[in-house]
């Protein structure tokens, strides 16, 4: 266990698919956690041991409140990129770490490699995260396997066949509960 004041830990997009597992896991680890939901209503789905503050990513001074003694800060982009600049210097400014959710723009392979507006915006927010300072670890998964249940589950239900658009492009999904572990553990303060 951690001691009462170990400072707490910020996770955006607490009720999706990856941030909901990080709190889970770092709940489980004994660390106080602020859970941060565009909707009030969404905060049903959390422990009650989560701390939920309303914000929202497009309203940067709204992460105030939760930024307030926080230590650091898991960030998965769900916002359009206009608020980007501004959410980073109050991340940097009020936290000593930021662990982001990133894609694998970096990633040699062909099939990172194509245009993807996405990955430009993740670029963005990597070189905005390193210019203002904060300790950052970037995460670049590839596919998530989660994504199969909404892409290919369908197909597979009904006896069709699962469709690719890079039907040569090999790709290795990553389950979500790695990403999470490996998130949990480089947030932790």
């Amino acid at each position: 266990m951690h001691p009462t004041n170990t400072p707490a830990v910020l996770v955006t997009g607490a009720t999706g698919r990856i941030g909901r597992l990080i709190v889970d896991r770092l709940l489980d680890a004994g660390l106080p956690v602020r859970a941060l939901v565009r909707r009030p209503e969404a905060a049903a789905t959390l422990p009650a041991r989560a701390e939920v503050f309303t914000g929202d990513l497009t309203e940067p001074e709204s992460l105030d409140p939760a930024l307030t003694d926080a230590g650091a800060v898991f960030l998965v982009w769900t916002a359009p990129p206009d608020s980007a600049a501004a959410v980073v210097a109050r991340l940097a400014a009020r936290v000593r770490r930021v662990v982001l959710l990133s894609s694998p723009h970096r990633t040699p392979h062909p099939f990172f490699q194509q245009p993807n507006p996405m990955a430009d915006l993740h670029a963005h927010i990597e070189r905005l995260i390193a210019a203002a300072g904060p300790e950052a670890t970037v995460l670049r998964p590839g596919m998530l396997a989660s994504n199969a249940l909404a892409w290919w589950a369908p197909a597979i239900r009904a006896g069709q066949a699962v469709r690719w658009p890079y039907g040569t492009a090999e790709t290795a999904p990553v389950d979500d509960r790695d990403v999470a572990d490996v998130a949990a553990r480089a947030v932790r303060p």
